[in-house]
C-alpha cells in the first residue's frame, strides 16, 4: 500500500532520479524518438501559407465570411483578415460560440504556417483587434479557444502595450515635475 503525501507538507520522498517527476524520460525510447523526429521533419517541410491560401480556406470552409469581403477589400490581407475578425466578433457578441470556434480553429490552422505578411495580419487584424484590452466574459470565453501559439502572441502584445502605457505615464509624470 502506498502512503499518501500529507497535504500540509511537500512530498520530499521523491527525487528526479526516481523518474516519478520526469515521466517523459521514461516514455522516450528510440522508436518514439524516431517517430517524433519524423513528425517534426514533416511539419518543417510544409510550405508557408500565403494570403491566397488564407482566402481559399475561408472560401471553402467559411463561405459566409468570404461573402463579406468587398471587391475593394480583395487583395489587401489586413482587410480580408479583418472580415474574419468582424464575423467572429458578431458571433462572440451574440454568444454563438460554435461559430466563433469554427473561425478560431481555421485561423489557428493557418497561423503557425503563415508567411510573414499573413502572420502579421492575423496578429494585428484578428488577435489584437478582437481580444486586446477586452474584459467582457464572452470574449474571455472565446479567448480560451485560441491555440497556445496565438495566446502567446496575444500575451506578448499585451505586455508590450502595458510597457508603452507605463512609459507614457512616466513621461507624463516627468513633464509635470518641470
Amino acid at each position: 500500500m502506498l502512503p499518501f503525501p500529507a497535504h500540509s507538507l511537500p512530498n520530499n520522498e521523491l527525487t528526479a532520479s526516481d523518474g516519478a517527476l520526469l515521466p517523459f524520460e521514461n516514455l522516450l525510447d528510440f522508436k518514439t524518438f524516431v517517430s517524433l523526429r519524423r513528425m517534426v521533419t514533416h511539419q518543417q517541410n510544409k510550405p508557408l501559407l500565403k494570403r491566397t491560401d488564407f482566402m481559399k480556406q475561408v472560401t471553402l470552409y467559411l463561405p459566409e465570411v468570404a461573402a463579406r469581403i468587398e471587391e475593394s477589400d480583395f487583395g489587401v490581407v489586413h482587410l480580408e483578415v479583418g472580415a474574419m475578425k468582424l464575423a467572429t466578433k458578431e458571433a462572440i457578441d451574440s454568444r454563438d460560440f460554435a461559430t466563433a470556434r469554427r473561425h478560431v480553429l481555421l485561423i489557428a490552422e493557418i497561423f503557425d504556417r503563415a508567411d510573414a505578411e499573413l502572420y502579421n495580419a492575423i496578429r494585428v487584424s484578428f488577435l489584437e483587434d478582437l481580444f486586446l484590452d477586452e474584459t467582457n466574459a464572452a470574449y474571455l470565453e472565446a479567448r480560451a479557444m485560441l491555440s497556445r501559439s496565438m495566446e502567446n502572441v496575444l500575451r506578448q502584445s499585451e505586455l508590450h502595450l502595458e510597457k508603452l502605457r507605463g512609459t507614457a505615464v512616466q513621461g507624463a509624470d516627468f513633464t509635470d515635475t518641470k
